[in-house]
Formats: structure tokens, sequence, C-alpha cells
């Protein structure tokens, strides 16, 4: 996404209480839930500033299996008339969706082309403007697409009644993780796929296949995946990913 978290913090003013969405009510984070005709359903999220009645940023969407991911377009993402209207493309895969909103929700229709099928359906959310959208991002699970660093803590001693552990900072088993929005991954020397589960992710295939990642926000705010022990073992017991909690964030 474009926009990230800290411009948030330059709102002095949350909107906390639904009410109408003004043409210059900045920053925004929306995300919900859509399904279409067929039956498919999945998952919406956008980050963007509303300036002027227009829309500025990203969004994304996961219909079924398929994932649509890009900036908003221009010319057919603004506020009109107590509507929020929001398109992006990708390729030659768009979606569109649109309907009543407030400062807090909106409910409306979704539209488009993916996969090579029309989609049309239903969408409804939450939207956060200004400093109230600080606690949307645990709940929107962006996925990061960036390339990212991969370790986890060694706890060191501990084990006798006085003494305290130490952690030291293990590299990762994979070193390095990028996520692509077509479903595939890469780490240092290996690649799979995998699945969007609602605000984790699942490896499919590959060396690390059956890894449940979560994906959450780092200390900094940006877009991370956190494997967790309890989620990573093998029928056997035995860890996927690495003997305890993996972190995989972008490098500082």
């Amino acid at each position: 996404m474009k926009y990230g978290l800290l411009i948030f913090g330059l709102v002095a003013a949350p909107l906390t209480a639904a009410g109408p969405v003004g043409p210059n009510a900045g920053p925004m984070l929306g995300e919900g839930s859509l399904s279409d005709s067929d039956g498919n359903t999945g998952n919406w999220a956008v980050e963007a500033v509303l300036r002027d009645g227009n829309f500025e940023g990203s969004g994304r969407a996961v219909i079924g299996d398929a994932v649509v991911e890009g900036p908003l377009t221009k010319s057919a993402s603004y506020l009109e008339n107590g509507k929020c209207y929001f398109k992006f493309e990708q390729g030659r895969n768009r979606v569109e969706i649109g309907g009543p909103c407030t400062t807090t929700s909106i409910e409306g229709r979704l539209g488009g082309f993916v996969a090579g099928d029309s989609k049309v359906g239903t969408i409804k959310g939450s939207l956060a403007f200004g400093a109230s959208g600080e606690a949307a991002p645990a709940t929107a699970g962006i996925l990061p697409t960036a390339k990212l660093s991969c370790a986890w803590m060694e706890r060191m001693g501990g084990n006798v009644a006085g003494d305290l552990p130490n952690y030291e900072l293990r590299i990762s088993n994979m070193v390095t993780l990028t996520l692509a929005s077509d479903g595939s991954y890469k780490t240092n020397k290996a690649s799979g796929r995998f699945l969007r589960e609602g605000d984790s992710i699942r490896l499919t295939s590959g060396a690390f296949a059956g890894a449940r990642g979560r994906l959450e926000r780092d200390r900094s705010g940006e877009p991370a995946v956190y494997f967790d022990i309890d989620d990573n073992r093998g029928p056997d017991g035995v860890h996927i990913v690495d003997p305890a909690r993996t972190s995989c964030t972008r490098p500082r």
C-alpha cells in the first residue's frame, strides 16, 4: 500500500462517531468482506487519502482463489452523494466496490472482471478516517510484497531456579521471504505457493509447505509476517520453519 501508518499520526482529532464523510476527510483505512453471484467469498482492503472528493491510494481484493491488488484508479475512486467508490486494476483484472458510506462503515456492490469472468456481488466493511485508523492495520492483514528478512530468538539458560534466561537472535531457515500477489513465495533457497486465509497465509508447497504465517504490523508500522511455533509443526511434531516464533520484517 502506498500510504503507511505514520501518516495517520499527523491527524490531530480522530473521527470516532459515525457521520457523513467530508470531501477532505484525509487518510483512510477500509477493510471488509465480499461475495459474488457465483458463491465465491473473500475480503477487501483499501488504504487511501481523501482530498477534494477524490481517493488516492491502493486497494486489494481476494475473490475465491483470485487476488487483485493495485493503485486506485483516480477517475473512478471518489466520494459522491454520500457514497464511496473505489476501483483498482492489476493487469487485465479489475475490481470495483462502492456504496453508501459513513466515517465508520460502507455497504454496497461489487463489480469487475477477475480471472476471465465478470464479477457482480456485494460488499460490506469498516472505514476509519484520521487518527482512528491506527486501530485498523491489525485487522486489515495487509500482504507485504517487499523482500523480508526472517529471524527467531533462541532462549539461552534460565533452566535453573534463579537463573534468568537470555535470548540470542538467530537467522531463520528461510533467511528471507518474498510474497507475490499471484500467490507465490520465495525464500533464500526455496520457492512455492501460498493461500491467503483471512489475516494469515498458509504455504501450500515447497520446502516450508504447511507453515502458517500471521499478517501483522511490525513495531514501525510496516506489514510483516510472523510464524508462531504452535502453528508450524508437522505431523511428527517437528517445527516447519524454526524452533521458535519466526519474524519476517523489512530490514532497517
